[in-house]
């Protein structure tokens, strides 16, 4: 049973702050270095600086980017640039975006405080494998601050459209906020306190199972969170501030749920001991190879209408394809023979089918592990090793500076393909999905007090 609560949300002062779209950000994750400057330069009130402050020199335990996100979010709470609203509310929110062709979508939802379930509960599943690294960091920060600054996305199932009614009925309405993003995503949020509308999506919710799509790490530091609250308080009756989290639930029937490729580039680091011509030769046993000329670095646009594309007609009926390009351009497609079976080429009997299926367990398990690095169990964690770049333009950038030496351009999976997955109770590599638009950090916060 999911159960969903109003909360009072904490958010910036516009008459203080005034243009709303200088202090928010994307979540933590997407955020780069270069990006975070960008940020940290926009306007000191920026959301950055609470969401992912910057690593200094000669930080300490006692005085790092952690305490200085809790001493931050102290001051602008205490300076009323960050004000709580006076009741509890949902906060209903829309996106409207464009795709890279052009087409305009929304994708409509809302955030609540969600109680916290344990995955074997059932009530909320994932589909994506986690890291230590990035559960760490979000656990510092959120004992540090005792607060959400950006919600976990989850997905419900909704055939009848019971909630999106009550949804889109709402948005009728003026937003109380709206934004325009650094990709021109469009953001608009309502402040719903009117109790029968609540009362109504509280009970429709009960019915539900949810899955998250985006904030695996988030999720299951706010479990091991809770677990350490109740460890120090004693309060395990399940209706502490701790026991919930702040996320935004959308409908998966709906026409903008949007789910595009992460894209894998591989370091020099990592591929300094591999011989690819030997790679290649292994693989050609298994994939057909098209040559297809030489990339210009330089005209990112070519492989959103060329490349693209073709690489999406290669992978149709769910077959395994993948557009690997070198450093000097070489651009090959790579597709799955027919008649190799997926689960024949993965060394591990543990790995089900659904899972053996997918283009990124072929390309991390196989391709990667199996025939460049040659260890099964090989993760590729970090960006010494592994960039997941969803923006061509940074793919390309990565391969003309030689920081990088090889890509490979990914297909996503379908929406169909995903849920088969959690509701087997299975999860897919790391970054295996990029559900598009990020929800925006900033416009919601959730203090726990």
């Amino acid at each position: 049973m999911t159960e969903i609560m109003p909360f009072v949300g904490t958010r910036y002062n516009s008459r203080f702050i005034g243009n709303l779209s200088k202090v928010l950000s994307p979540p933590y994750d997407v955020i780069s270095p270069e990006f975070q400057d960008k940020l940290y330069k926009r306007d000191p009130h920026n959301i950055v600086r609470l969401e992912l402050n910057k690593v200094e020199a000669g930080d300490t335990s006692q005085n790092n980017r952690y305490t200085r996100a809790r001493n931050t979010f102290r001051l602008w709470r205490s300076d009323s640039i960050l004000i709580e609203d006076e009741l509890p509310s949902l906060y209903f929110y829309e996106q409207v975006f464009k795709l890279p062709d052009s087409t305009t979508k929304s994708r409509r939802g809302f955030y609540a405080a969600v109680k916290l379930e344990d995955y074997q509960s059932g009530g909320i599943k994932a589909h994506e494998q986690t890291f230590a690294g990035p559960k760490a960091d979000r656990l510092n920060l959120m004992r540090s601050t005792n607060a959400n600054f950006s919600p976990i996305f989850l997905i419900y199932r909704d055939p009848k459209h019971d909630i999106s009614d009550i949804v889109d009925s709402v948005m009728q309405e003026t937003p109380w906020e709206e934004v325009v993003d650094d990709d021109g995503v469009i953001h608009k949020l309502w402040v719903i306190q009117d109790n029968a509308i609540i009362a109504s999506l509280k009970a429709l919710m009960q019915e539900r199972s949810l899955f998250i799509a985006d904030g695996h790490h988030r999720f299951e530091t706010a479990l091991n969170y809770r677990n350490e609250m109740r460890e120090k308080t004693g309060l395990c009756d399940g209706k502490q501030p701790f026991d919930y989290m702040m996320m935004y639930l959308t409908a998966a029937e709906q026409d903008g749920m949007v789910i595009l490729p992460t894209h894998r580039v591989l370091s020099r680091e990592v591929l300094q001991d591999v011989c690819l011509p030997d790679v290649l030769k292994e693989l050609r046993e298994n994939f057909d190879f098209e040559s297809a000329g030489v990339v210009d670095f330089d005209d990112p646009d070519s492989a959103t209408k060329n490349i693209l594309p073709k690489l999406v007609a290669k992978g149709q009926n769910r077959t395994p394809a993948f557009a690997m390009i070198q450093h000097d351009g070489t651009l090959t497609y790579i597709t799955l023979k027919k008649g190799v079976m997926p689960k024949t080429l993965i060394d591990d009997e543990s790995v089900s089918d659904i899972i053996c299926n997918l283009d990124v367990t072929i390309l991390h398990r196989y391709i990667f592990n199996q025939v460049m690095i040659g260890n099964p169990d090989y993760e590729l964690e970090t960006e010494e090793e592994c960039f997941y770049v969803r923006d061509i333009k940074r793919v390309f950038s990565l391969l003309k500076t030689k920081r990088c030496s090889l890509a490979f351009l990914m297909n996503t999976p379908n929406m169909e393909q995903v849920l088969e997955v959690v509701q087997q109770g299975e999860k897919m590599p790391h970054k295996s999905t990029y559900f598009y638009p990020k929800t925006i950090t900033g416009f919601v916060l959730r203090y726990m007090g």
